[in-house]
């Protein structure tokens, strides 16, 4: 064929040529051509020998891939027990979310998922070009350990910073934390659900466009404790390149449960099963239907919600959790979690990291002044002193820093007596709305920010990259609410949610995701944002996004310094993002009870100086000494005097 001809054509077919390769019909033969196939994406993976096709979806502009099995079915003789590896075999239809792991449906008599769940969702922005791959966040679905799936969370603006995200699912309820502190039945199966679905993907990522040697847990509420216990255990070490915890911790009031033998007679006794034998009794429970043990939780957990109150409904400590398990005697399979975490974080056991947490402003605000405000009110008219003598007593606690090997050890944080939490309260009986708010705030200090500083301080003396945040963002988009409706922590009141005066528990995750239903489908009204909502949702992805990245923190283009014992440095997260310091510096000494620092003038306003240097000065620290919380805890105090 001649030049002339050749370029004659090139000219014909230009008009077919598409600029943005969008496919565009051609009459071939004069006839119309058959309908292109859709854009769907294939992963080609192998491993161990056994290869694997994988079929998903394109949901523009990313690719999912959608309910791939990580693990064996937990049924049958497998319910309770640790999770089996699966490896990926033949061909996968992966274009369809998977039934969400058992759990009631609030406020209905409804059980809805499937015990057979252990299923991941990947979604990546691109598939493997011959690169080093794309850093990879895993998501850990909040819930109290009751409720949640891996599809309720759309993370496409996410994805929009170059990340990969793998979101999964982990046993809930009595079928994962279901413990009775025996080797028997140590429990914490729903932990080594995520431990194998983050080996997963350390093993299959690459073929997604991933890479396995950046790996980023990450999780809110009892996900964000999850993802704590998972990182301080000796079974994930190695696999996790860096840790976000989003307003829960390891050392959360509601991320261990220390009396698990007495949750499994409950458990046992309300399904008919016999107690006393260990192993009669797992076997009984194996043969429960497994909605009917779901049911029994919702049961167990209405009734210690009636007698311990809406304080330690909060607290989430109702219904089956993570449990210690002891030292590993290197008899049987290794630990989740060997001891209190307080006292991994306090003897410097924490993996050496990165680590990202934060809470929102106002954590409980909403349920107290909402939710739980007909209650509050009953107990502040009630009870008397209330507040000094009722709640600061209970969620001191709650807390639970005492939990420490010395079991005689009430922990250095005791050293304030409740009376002394006056200034603080700002205690006047008569005024209902001024007592609300001073519960909405010793609540969020003593449940989330407490926990949050304690981790970020010990965390730091590690010399590892440790940051912290507090979101202050009060917007429009509210649908946050709606993916843990099951939780104590919120109101689904329409008048509540529409409050724009609170940034409550929850209040965040609709500038990192978009809300969906259990199933993955979308609500029916879309989440509303305006400028400012935008602004913030781009600054929060992206900083989320380059943690994940590095391992370390950028706010509108500016490295932020990792935190200090010195400063207590964070990130406020609003509209235009600041760097502070002194994160609630003299409430969190008044919680965690460091003397020094609350005799400063700094922390003058509490009215407590002569009170606390009496305490300091009675002998009571030369004791605490003695004891591992109280050197620990000294150890905090090294800079914070003001």
């Amino acid at each position: 064929m001649n030049i002339q001809i050749r370029f004659l054509v090139i000219l014909l077919t230009l008009p077919f040529i598409s600029c943005n390769n969008k496919r565009v019909k051609r009459i071939v033969g004069g006839n119309p051509a058959n309908v292109p196939p859709e854009d769907d994406p294939v992963a080609f993976v192998t491993h161990a020998r056994r290869s694997a096709t994988i079929r998903g979806v394109l949901e523009y502009p990313h690719y999912a891939f959608r309910g791939i099995r990580y693990a064996h079915p937990p049924t049958g003789r497998d319910r309770f027990q640790r999770p089996r590896t699966y490896y990926l075999e033949g061909v996968y239809n992966a274009t369809i979310y998977p039934p969400a792991c058992l759990q009631p449906v609030p406020t209905t008599e409804r059980i809805v998922g499937s015990e057979d769940c252990l299923f991941l969702n990947v979604y990546t922005p691109m598939l493997p070009e011959g690169q080093e791959g794309l850093p990879v966040l895993v998501w850990i679905h909040p819930g109290g350990f009751r409720f949640g799936s891996a599809s309720q969370f759309g993370v496409r603006y996410l994805l929009r910073n170059d990340i990969i995200v793998v979101s999964i699912q982990y046993r809930l309820g009595s079928l994962g934390f279901l413990s009775t502190g025996t080797a028997e039945l140590p429990g914490n199966a729903g932990l080594f659900d995520m431990v194998s679905a983050i080996e997963w993907t350390r093993r299959y990522i690459g073929f997604f466009g991933g890479n396995p040697h950046r790996v980023t847990i990450m999780g809110h509420g009892s996900g964000a404790s999850s993802a704590l216990l998972v990182a301080l255990s000796n079974v994930a070490r190695g696999h996790i390149s860096g840790i976000i915890a989003m307003s829960g911790s390891a050392i959360s009031s509601w991320a261990i449960d220390n009396t698990p033998a007495k949750t499994a007679k409950e458990v046992a006794e309300y399904q008919g099963c016999p107690s006393q034998n260990t192993l009669t009794m797992i076997r009984c429970l194996q043969n429960v239907g497994p909605e009917t043990l779901i049911k029994g939780d919702s049961e167990i957990e209405k009734t210690r919600f009636a007698s311990r109150g809406f304080i330690s409904g909060m607290s989430g400590l109702l219904s089956a959790s993570p449990v210690t398990e002891g030292a590993n005697d290197y008899r049987s399979l290794p630990s989740a979690v060997q001891y209190q975490p307080i006292n991994d974080l306090t003897n410097g056991n924490s993996p050496q990291i990165p680590l990202l947490t934060g809470i929102t402003k106002d954590e409980t605000k909403r349920a107290v002044e909402n939710r739980y405000k007909n209650e509050a009110i009953n107990d502040i008219k009630s009870i008397p002193k209330f507040m000094e003598q009722h709640l600061v007593p209970t969620l001191q606690g709650l807390i639970g820093l005492g939990n420490t090997t010395n079991k005689n050890d009430k922990g250095f944080w005791k050293i304030v007596d409740p009376l002394n939490f006056r200034g603080y309260l700002k205690i006047n009986q008569d005024n209902i709305l001024g007592s609300l708010s001073a519960i909405s705030e010793a609540t969020s200090d003593a449940l989330f920010s407490l926990p949050a500083f304690l981790t970020a301080d010990l965390w730091s003396k590690t010399n590892t990259s440790t940051f912290l945040y507090r979101f202050n963002h009060v917007g429009k988009a509210r649908k946050g609410y709606k993916i843990l409706e099951g939780s104590k922590l919120v109101d689904s009141d329409s008048k509540s949610i529409s409050n724009n005066t609170y940034c409550s528990h929850g209040d965040d995750l609709s500038y990192l995701f978009e809300p969906k239903n259990l199933d993955g489908t979308d609500f029916e009204d879309p989440e509303v944002m305006d400028d400012d909502d935008k602004k913030v949702r781009d600054i929060y992805t992206k900083m989320i996004a380059d943690f994940v990245r590095n391992g370390k923190l950028q706010v509108q283009n500016k490295l932020i310094p990792s935190f200090t014992s010195l400063q207590n440095n964070f990130v406020e997260i609003s509209s235009n993002p600041t760097i502070e310091k002194d994160f609630r510096f003299c409430e969190m000494a008044l919680w965690a009870g460091l003397a020094e620092r609350l005799q400063s003038t700094t922390c003058q306003y509490l009215n407590q100086i002569g009170n606390i240097k009496k305490y300091f000065e009675s002998g009571i620290n030369s004791t605490i000494n003695k004891l591992d919380i109280g050197k620990n805890v000294n150890k905090l105090m090294s800079g914070f005097i003001g």
